[in-house]
């Protein structure tokens, strides 16, 4: 097996979220279970199968994006390394990877406790998300403007993303707690009910942080683009290190 690409993960996170979403969204129309404009992210995995297919691809999600997250991290201790950097950088990208982390844990959090489920836990998983999520593009933003003298074009655009995230964030919370009172979830909404300019506003912030989130992703690629992952060695402990030795190989 050759060598695999690492800028090739954040391209497959990305793609796998967007299948998520897709699949999630016209099983969950097709079944008449959300409002075919404007539905909230979680209610396309809120019930029955397509909670089961939601849930199963975000855990998929989850893993590959907790991945993405680790191998940055790699990127940035190298750099930091070469760079003779102080004690302090090196903290600050391991705060940042927990963050990226605990983002990364939401979204497995968000697919296995729906709304309707277990709404407390579903929107820590959420919080967890949006959240961490939001302060991960800053810390990361701020790292490539401040330690790793990365170019201009993507300290412009991760800032741009990481500004967008916050207030979309905000106003996400914001309008949505316009409209949860007196609500029963899951909710169809309906155009001209009360609330619904409300929702609609806090969705399109939702589904925009969806996008920054992703965008932001795909920046790794340029950062990640000249590194590579070997294939997975297995040795048995007795074994002569320069004969027997078993490759896990597709």
């Amino acid at each position: 097996m050759q060598s695999f690409g690492l800028h090739y993960l954040p391209i497959t996170f990305s793609l796998l979220v967007i299948i998520t979403f897709i699949i999630s969204y016209a099983m969950s129309a097709a079944f008449g279970d959300v409002s075919i404009l404007f539905p909230y992210i979680s209610d396309l995995g809120t019930l029955a199968p397509e909670s089961c297919v939601f849930g199963q691809l975000l855990n998929l999600c989850s893993f590959l994006g907790c991945l993405c997250i680790y191998c940055w991290y790699g990127h940035q201790i190298e750099r930091l390394e070469n760079m003779g950097s102080p004690r302090s950088h090196f903290i600050f990208a391991r705060v940042t990877l927990a963050f990226g982390l605990t983002a990364g844990l939401g979204l497995s959090v968000v697919g296995n406790f729906q709304e309707t489920s277990v709404l407390t836990v579903h929107l820590i998983g959420a919080l967890m998300t949006f959240g961490f999520g939001t302060l991960y593009t800053i810390l990361i933003s701020h790292a490539s403007r401040a330690h790793l003298d990365s170019p201009k074009w993507l300290r412009t655009l991760r800032v741009s993303l990481a500004v967008t995230c916050s207030v979309a964030f905000v106003a996400m919370f914001l309008f949505a707690g316009l409209t949860s009172k007196g609500i029963n979830l899951p909710h169809k909404w309906e155009p001209g009910e009360k609330g619904y300019v409300a929702h609609t506003l806090s969705v399109t912030c939702e589904w925009l942080l969806a996008v920054c989130f992703l965008s932001f992703f795909f920046t790794m690629i340029y950062d990640l683009r000249d590194y590579t992952m070997d294939p997975i060695k297995v040795r048995h402990r007795y074994a002569n290190l320069d004969r027997e030795v078993l490759t896990i190989s597709a």
